[in-house]
């Protein structure tokens, strides 16, 4: 559903290739700021829908009782806060039984402020905007073993979706006692039209080509957007589950 007040559009889907959906999204706003959140779980037995879910509810229950305005220092320090509690709950329910062992998921959020818009990002959910200019960037940086094998030239940009360990994490929400690298970037908020956060059940399944011409399309409304990326996704294969938060300025 999109709400009135702010574009802002979001929808999660099992695809066609999972038995479950593991992906989960949020998103919210009022007169403080807006905070937009998709998070992808993993572990087996279901277990990737509870961490996901617990990530999601760590931030979204205490931003609906935070009444004062975000600024940017304010940001940083209410989503590293929140984020830190909610790995050190996911962690101790993954040490408490088999079924939840390696139980974890990943995160990308954005807090949209007064004046700036903070983001956080763990794993390899990504957030992508489209700048004044209609242009698509990546944002985030994918904590992947392929991309740190990119950076050390080891392998190129073209060989990262075809490697055979192209999903294979080095950092999520719950698999370690502390959370010791949250990615974080800060954007002023009127350098992008548009901001997107999406699971790689998303990107893997539909070019930066495609993504920036639906975004750029004005004749849709960001809930049209959304469900238009996500029959692409479906249409090329749907192998993960999907999930895409948008909000436009």
């Amino acid at each position: 559903m999109e709400t009135e007040k702010k574009k802002i559009s979001g929808l999660s889907d099992i695809g066609l290739r999972r038995k479950n959906n593991e992906d989960a999204v949020y998103y919210d706003s009022n007169e403080f700021g807006t905070l937009l959140m998709v998070a992808d779980g993993m572990g087996g037995h279901r277990k990737g829908e509870v961490a996901s879910k617990m990530v999601i509810d760590s931030l979204a229950i205490p931003f609906h009782s935070f009444h004062r305005v975000f600024h940017t220092r304010r940001s940083k320090k209410f989503l590293k806060k929140y984020i830190k509690l909610s790995n050190k709950s996911i962690y101790r329910m993954s040490l408490s039984g088999d079924e939840y062992r390696e139980m974890g998921t990943t995160l990308v959020c954005a807090l949209i402020g007064d004046v700036e818009t903070t983001i956080c990002s763990i794993g390899d959910s990504r957030c992508y905007i489209i700048d004044k200019e209609g242009v698509l960037k990546q944002v985030t940086k994918d904590q992947t073993y392929v991309e740190l094998l990119f950076e050390s030239g080891k392998i190129s940009k073209s060989e990262i979706s075809t490697h055979p360990q192209k999903n294979l994490l080095i950092n999520a929400v719950g698999i370690n006692p502390d959370l010791s690298n949250c990615e974080e970037f800060v954007l002023k908020n009127d350098s992008y039209r548009c901001i997107m956060l999406c699971s790689d059940g998303l990107y893997n399944m539909v070019s930066d080509e495609e993504i920036q011409k639906t975004l750029n399309d004005s004749a849709l409304s960001s809930e049209e957007k959304a469900k238009s990326l996500l029959k692409k996704a479906l249409t090329n294969g749907g192998n993960d589950n999907i999930a895409i938060v948008l909000y436009e300025n």
